[in-house]
């Protein structure tokens, strides 16, 4: 397998898909078409314009391998429809940079985005103002009781992950959410929506509290930086370190694809 710097010269192109299902389709027909082939990474689906699978099936059919951490054969089954395409269902990973270290966990929480009113960023501040602590926040300035890093390299984020009780993953509708696992191996504990897809991937390594109102989500945030987090085991650091494995992850893409 060669990385190539140039589009025109690869045999295959990998799709990240956030959305748009026309401009992706289009792009698939031009790849096609050129006597190449595609592998999509779907990222994004119930936040899309077109919240369904059925849209989506053309394009997954055609690729040579259709990626994600979202159980997409069950949600055709959901929507009733058929399931026909080559897929491998994976989380993402991470780097193995990231660990946890002998440090005071300064921050209650870490959290990640370019908007205060995104992925639950507020409502962390908000919960943090009430408990007297720290946020530790991974994007633009923001107001509140926050410290606010950027332009980090995998090291430095590794040192921030360590001075914090936990992490965010607080993401509504839909998501993953790398810092939620990049986290955890740093030995912060995880916060999530309470929703199948992330449970499919944190269960039993995150706290999970429901996808509600703003001032409930504030209300049980606080209520866990009251409880303070339980520390993260060795050995749920290592089932995370299993389950997140890039190196694996990435490889097990790369197999799909040459025996498919």
């Amino acid at each position: 397998i060669e990385i190539v710097p140039d589009l025109v010269e690869a045999e295959l192109i990998i799709l990240p898909v956030i959305g748009r299902q026309d401009r992706m389709r289009a792009v698939s027909e031009r790849i096609l078409s050129g006597g190449r082939q595609y592998a999509v990474i779907q990222y994004c689906l119930w936040s899309t314009l077109r919240p369904n699978t059925e849209g989506w099936l053309p394009l997954w059919r055609s690729a040579k391998i259709v990626w994600s951490y979202y159980d997409l054969p069950a949600l055709c089954d959901e929507d009733r429809m058929p399931s026909n395409f080559p897929f491998y269902f994976a989380p993402l990973g991470v780097e193995d940079v990231f660990r946890p270290t002998m440090t005071v966990r300064s921050y209650v929480i870490a959290t990640s985005g370019l908007s205060y009113m995104t992925e639950s960023v507020r409502e962390a501040i908000h919960a943090a103002e009430r408990v007297g602590r720290q946020v530790a926040h991974l994007g633009p300035q923001m107001p509140g009781p926050v410290t606010c890093f950027s332009g980090l390299d995998d090291v430095d984020l590794t040192v921030i992950y360590n001075k914090c009780e936990f992490v965010s993953g607080l993401r509504r509708t839909e998501g993953f959410e790398l810092p939620a696992a990049e986290g955890l191996l740093c030995g912060a504990r995880p916060i999530l929506f309470d929703r199948q897809h992330y449970r499919q991937w944190y269960d039993g390594l995150a706290e999970f509290i429901p996808e509600t109102s703003r001032p409930q989500v504030i209300d049980a945030l606080e209520q866990l930086f009251r409880s303070g987090a339980r520390p993260v085991t060795d050995d749920e650091i290592r089932i995370a370190r299993e389950r997140f494995d890039w190196r694996k992850i990435v490889t097990g893409f790369w197999e799909r694809i040459e025996n498919a």
